[in-house]
């Protein structure tokens, strides 16, 4: 699995921040999901996590937790390395 982008956003009409991860080579969305909540957090509870997307291509997206894109790059990079 490797990130292919990262991108954030402002939501019109708001002081919100979206951020957007891309990822590519996904072998498995659940294994996927699970690094990522294990790295992030659970839904819900600790941020606003959403998973799109379907066979090696992935988008998780969220608004908290306040990430800069070098932060979101290194925490990602790590949970994707725990699968390698």
């Amino acid at each position: 699995m490797k990130i292919e982008s990262i991108k954030q956003e402002l939501i019109p009409g708001s002081k919100t921040i979206l951020t957007r991860v891309n990822i590519n080579q996904v072998e498995s969305s659940c294994i996927l999901s699970r690094l990522i909540i294990d790295t992030l957090g659970k839904p819900g509870i600790d941020n606003d996590l959403k998973f799109i997307g379907s066979g090696d291509q992935w988008e998780v997206f969220w608004t908290e937790p306040k990430l800069t894109i070098e932060q979101t790059k290194k925490l990602i990079n790590k949970a994707l390395a725990t699968f390698d």
